[in-house]
C-alpha cells in the first residue's frame, strides 16, 4: 500500500463524481419517454413514496442518522454492544395443546437452539375456563390447554426456571396465569431476582381480535395493575404488561397503522397503570411489545427503528426515566402474506422477514411454520423455522455487527419518513379518544378496510406479487391433507385429566381450596395476589379462580372483531373451486390458445395469458402457431373448451384477427374470443369482428379469472 495514497488519489481522480441531475438524465433517456416519476417512484401502502436512488446528502435531513446504538432515542437500539453481549432470543412457539405433549416438544426443541419459552395458551385458557366447563375446539385450540398447578408442573417437567425465558400470552387472563407460573417458581425454589422473561396481560388485543372479553375493561385493569404491581415489585426481570399488533396486521394494517395502533395501546395501558398508583417508570418498564413482521424488507427494518424512538418519545412525554424509555420489543413473522398453495415459499418469506427483523434490532424473535396455514406445524417444519434463527446467528454471523442499518441512506431516510406518519396516524387515534373508542366507534377497522383494500387490489391487477398465487402458480402441487388434531380426543383427555386431579384430593384439601377461595373473594387489591398464589397452590382450578375474582362484573361490551385476513384467501377460493370442478367433472375449467403464426410472433402474449388464467387454476390448451383460421377452428371445436384467446403481434390483430374469430365463432356461436392485449383505436373494429374482451397488463387478474369460472358454473 502506497503511504502517500498518490496512486489512490490518480485513480480515483480518473473518475469524476457524477450529480444527482446527471443521473436523472440517463435514467430518463433509457425511458424513451415514459414519465420518471411515474416509473421510477415507488408507491407504499404507508403513502410513502420511494425515490429509487440515495446518496449522502440524504442524511442531512435525517439528525438521528448520526445517533450511536443505545443513546438518543434508541433509534440504532437500546443497547450500545447490540447484540454482540447478548443475542436476540430465540422463542418459537409450540402447537402442541396438551401439557405432556408440550413438555415433550419444549425439551426437544431447547435442546436444538431455542433458549426461550414463547408459551401460547388455547382459548378455555385464555377465557379463564377450565377444560371440562368449556367446548370442544376450545380446549387444545391454538395453543397450550392449562387448568391448575398440576398441569404447569407436567408442561414444564426438568425445565429450569432460571436457564431460560419464559414469555406467557396470557391475554386477558395475566393475572391468574401469572399467579399460577408464580405457584410453580415457589415450588422450584428459585430466586425471584433470577426469573426473565413475561406474562403478556393484553386485553386490548383479545378485544380487538375477538371482540369480546370475559369482564369489563375496567376489571381487566384493575387485574392487570395488581399483576403489574405485584411483578414490579418481586420479579425484577420479568414484563407484565403485553402490546401486540398483530390484530391489526392480521386486519391488513400497513406499517404506519401497525405502529400507531402499538402506541396508543402503551399509552391506554401508561395511563390505566398511574390512575392505579403506579409511578410512571415502574409502568413503563412493565410493557413488552410485540410487532409482526411483513414482507416489505426496508420497511420492516424501519418499522422495528422507529418503533424504539417513536415510544421513547410517548414515555418520554409522561416524564419517564431514559431507562423507562427503552422499548423491548418481541417480533413475530405475520401471517397475512403466507399462503396455503405452494406452502415451501412461505419458508423463503420467513427467512427474509426474520432478517430484517434482526437488522431492526428485536430483543426476541418467532419465525412462524411454513405450514401454520393449513395445518398444525409437525416437527419438520418447526425444525426449519427454528434453524433459520439459528443460522442467522451462527452462521451469517449478524451478531457481530452493531445495527448494520445504522448510516445506510435509504433506511435512515424511509426510517425517518416512517416515524413522521406513524406519529401523525397515533395523534389522529388519540385525537377520537385513544385505542378503546377508535376499536368501539369502528374507525380503526374503516381505517384498515381500507389499507387492506388498497393491497388487495395491487395483488389482483398483479402490481404486487404472491409467488405461487398470483404469479408462477403451479397447477400439478398436490396439497397435503388437513393434518389438524382430534379436538374432541383433546377434550375429553383435558376433561378427564382436570378431573382426576380434583377426584384425587381428599377431604381436608378440598377444604383447604374452599377456605382459600373464600379468602379471594375477601381480599383487597394489596394482597390478592398472593390470595391467588395460595389458593393454586392449594389445588385451585384456573377457573374456579376466575368465577371468584369476576363474580362482581359482567363482559365488556361487544365490537365488531378486527378480521383476520390472509392476502391470498380470495384466489385460493378460485383455485379450489377449479380443482373440485376436476373432481366432479373429470376435468378442469380450460382455455384454448389461438396462436397466430410462428413462435416468435406469438410466444410473448401466449405465456402471459398461460399464466394470467393459471392463477384461477385453469388448464391452458397451448397447441403450436396456426397458419390459417379453419385450422384453429378445427383445433378449437377438438379442445372441448368455450374460451378461446387470441395471441399474436399487433400486426397479426389487425390483418388477422377478424378472419380468425369469424371462423371459431362460425364453428361455435358460443365461443367466447377473447384478445391478448390491448386492441387501442382498433377495439371497436374487434367487437364488431367478434371480439368479446381483451386482457392486457393492467387488467385486474382476480376478476377477469372469476368472471369467466362463474360463467362455467364453477364458482357461484
Amino acid at each position: 500500500m502506497n503511504p502517500d495514497n498518490t496512486t489512490e488519489e490518480k485513480l480515483l481522480s480518473e473518475f469524476p463524481e457524477t450529480s444527482m441531475e446527471e443521473w436523472r438524465a440517463a435514467a430518463e433517456a433509457l425511458l424513451k419517454g415514459k414519465p420518471f416519476d411515474k416509473v421510477m417512484i415507488g408507491k407504499t401502502l404507508e403513502g410513502i413514496s420511494l425515490q429509487p436512488i440515495f446518496s449522502k446528502d440524504i442524511l442531512e435531513g435525517t439528525p438521528l442518522a448520526k445517533s450511536m446504538p443505545g443513546f438518543d432515542g434508541f433509534i440504532r437500539g437500546t443497547k450500545p454492544e447490540g447484540y454482540k453481549e447478548q443475542a436476540w432470543e430465540i422463542a418459537q412457539e409450540l402447537p402442541e395443546g396438551e401439557p405432556h405433549k408440550f413438555n415433550a416438544a419444549i425439551k426437544a426443541d431447547l435442546m436444538r437452539g431455542q433458549n426461550a419459552l414463547n408459551i401460547v395458551f388455547d382459548i378455555a385458557t385464555i377465557w379463564g375456563e377450565d377444560p371440562d366447563k368449556s367446548m370442544v375446539g376450545h380446549v387444545g385450540a391454538c395453543g397450550l390447554s392449562i387448568a391448575n398447578l398440576e398441569d404447569l408442573r407436567v408442561a414444564f417437567e426438568d425445565i429450569i426456571p432460571d436457564a431460560v425465558s419464559f414469555h406467557l400470552r396470557s391475554g386477558c387472563s395475566g393475572l391468574p396465569l401469572g399467579a399460577l407460573w408464580f405457584a410453580w417458581l415457589k415450588e422450584q425454589g428459585v430466586h425471584n431476582s433470577l426469573v426473565k422473561g413475561s406474562i403478556g396481560m393484553d386485553p386490548v388485543a383479545v378485544w380487538a381480535a375477538s371482540g369480546k372479553l370475559p369482564a369489563s375493561l375496567q376489571h381487566m385493569l384493575d387485574e392487570l395493575a395488581i399483576l403489574a404491581k405485584y411483578t414490579h415489585e418481586n420479579t425484577p426481570q420479568v414484563r407484565s404488561i403485553g402490546v401486540s399488533s398483530m390484530p391489526y396486521h392480521q386486519a391488513g394494517a400497513s406499517a404506519v397503522e401497525e405502529l400507531a395502533a402499538a402506541l396508543a395501546t402503551g399509552s391506554y395501558y401508561l395511563d390505566a397503570m398511574i390512575e392505579q398508583g403506579m409511578d410512571v417508570n415502574a409502568a413503563a418498564n412493565q410493557l413488552r411489545f410485540s410487532l409482526s413482521v411483513g414482507p416489505n424488507f426496508f420497511m420492516e427494518i424501519a418499522k422495528f427503528r422507529a418503533a424504539r424512538y417513536l415510544w421513547a418519545q410517548v414515555v418520554k412525554a409522561y416524564g419517564g426515566s431514559e431507562e423507562a424509555q427503552k422499548m423491548v420489543v418481541h417480533a413475530r413473522t405475520g401471517l397475512y402474506n403466507k399462503t396455503v398453495r405452494d406452502p415451501y415459499v412461505n419458508m423463503l418469506r420467513t427467512t427474509s422477514e426474520a432478517l430484517s427483523a434482526v437488522i431492526g434490532g428485536v430483543d426476541s424473535l418467532c419465525v412462524g411454520n411454513f405450514d401454520e396455514t393449513y395445518q398444525v406445524p409437525n416437527e419438520f417444519s418447526r425444525r426449519i423455522s427454528r434453524n433459520t434463527q439459528v443460522i442467522l446467528q451462527e452462521e451469517c454471523e449478524l451478531t457481530n455487527v452493531v445495527d448494520p442499518a445504522g448510516g445506510s441512506w435509504a433506511i435512515e431516510w424511509l426510517t425517518d419518513q416512517l416515524m413522521d406518519k406513524a406519529w401523525e396516524s397515533f395523534q389522529d387515534i388519540e385525537a377520537k379518544g385513544g385505542i378503546i373508542e377508535s376499536l368501539k366507534t369502528g374507525y380503526l377497522a374503516e381505517l384498515l378496510e381500507k389499507t387492506s383494500g388498497a393491497g388487495s387490489k395491487l395483488l389482483n391487477t398483479r402490481r404486487s406479487s404472491l409467488v405461487g398465487t398470483n404469479v408462477y402458480p403451479n397447477l400439478n402441487e398436490k396439497l397435503e391433507a388437513d393434518n389438524y388434531p382430534d379436538y374432541m380426543a383433546i377434550f375429553k383427555n383435558r376433561s378427564r385429566e382436570v378431573e382426576q386431579t380434583r377426584t384425587s384430593l381428599d377431604e381436608e384439601q378440598d377444604a383447604a381450596i374452599v377456605q382459600a377461595l373464600e379468602a379471594l373473594a375477601t381480599s383487597e387489591s394489596g394482597d390478592c395476589m398472593e390470595k391467588v398464589i395460595d389458593a393454586f397452590k392449594k389445588g385451585a382450578t384456573l377457573g374456579e379462580v376466575c368465577s371468584v375474582m369476576r363474580a362482581k362484573t359482567t363482559p365488556e361490551q361487544e365490537i365488531a372483531p378486527l378480521p383476520t385476513k390472509r392476502l391470498a384467501d380470495d384466489y385460493e377460493k378460485l383455485r379450489e373451486a377449479s380443482e373440485k370442478f376436476e373432481t366432479d367433472t373429470g376435468y378442469r375449467p380450460a382455455i384454448f390458445l389461438c396462436n397466430l403464426g410462428p413462435l416468435r410472433r406469438h410466444k410473448i402474449r401466449a405465456d402471459f395469458t398461460k399464466s394470467f388464467f393459471e392463477t384461477g387454476g385453469f388448464e391452458i390448451l397451448y397447441p403450436k402457431g396456426f397458419e390459417t383460421p379453419e385450422d384453429a377452428a378445427n383445433a378449437y371445436l377438438e379442445s372441448g373448451s368455450q374460451i378461446v384467446v387470441v395471441c399474436g403481434t399487433d400486426d397479426d390483430y389487425a390483418e388477422k384477427f377478424a378472419d380468425y374469430c369469424a371462423a371459431i365463432k362460425g364453428a361455435d356461436a358460443n365461443a367466447q374470443v377473447i384478445l391478448a392485449g390491448f386492441p387501442g383505436d382498433n377495439e371497436e373494429a374487434f367487437r364488431a369482428a367478434g371480439m368479446d374482451d381483451y386482457i392486457f397488463i393492467k387488467s385486474n387478474n382476480y376478476e377477469v379469472n372469476a368472471h369467466y369460472l362463474k360463467g362455467l358454473g364453477v364458482i357461484q
